[in-house]
């Protein structure tokens, strides 16, 4: 059989809005999907100090506000001190450990915050100085980071972290 030249265009054409539409029919069950279970939409949080990754339970996602593209999914709740405390379990850490943190989605902003009062009441903006980490002070104590991790259009999302500041033991002399 000869094709023509106009035979070819138009099988290109079919070829081109088949594939479209199989891609927005992918995606319009995507979105249906995450907008039924927004939670497993929303990117993971890994932090790391020393090459040991923390377990996903020691980092509390307190709320978050995420963009699909027919809705919004915003869960926001009012947590007090304690509500974060119950959930948040300590990390032990030597003073002056960094921490690495990750996700499985690139962040546009990241702002770290952090409370060393015994009340936890009020959260200090720290300095960029480590982009996507963070320094644990050199004095022992416990100290509340919050994490607040901005996607773009897409949204944003808190994390709660408590770090325990370990006073290091030096060797007897």
């Amino acid at each position: 059989m000869h094709y023509t030249v106009k035979m070819v265009l138009r099988k290109l054409i079919v070829g081109v809005l088949a594939l479209a539409l199989a891609a927005a029919i992918t995606l319009f069950i995507k979105e249906n999907l995450d907008v039924k279970d927004p939670e497993t939409a929303l990117p993971s949080i890994q932090v790391a100090t020393e090459g040991v990754v923390l377990s996903p339970e020691m980092v509390f996602r307190a709320g978050y506000e995420w963009n699909f593209f027919t809705s919004t999914e915003i869960n926001t709740p009012i947590w007090t001190t304690a509500d974060i405390l119950s959930h948040t379990y300590p990390v032990d850490v030597p003073p002056r450990a960094k921490l690495d943190i990750d996700f499985s989605l690139q962040a546009d902003t990241l702002k770290i915050s952090r409370s060393d009062q015994e009340d936890f009441s009020a959260f200090v903006t720290l300095a960029d100085d480590f982009p996507n980490s963070l320094l644990a002070p050199a004095e022992a104590g416990q100290y509340l980071y919050k994490i607040e991790a901005g996607f773009g259009r897409r949204g944003s999302i808190i994390y709660y972290l408590l770090l325990n500041v370990k006073e290091t033991v030096s060797p007897a002399a």
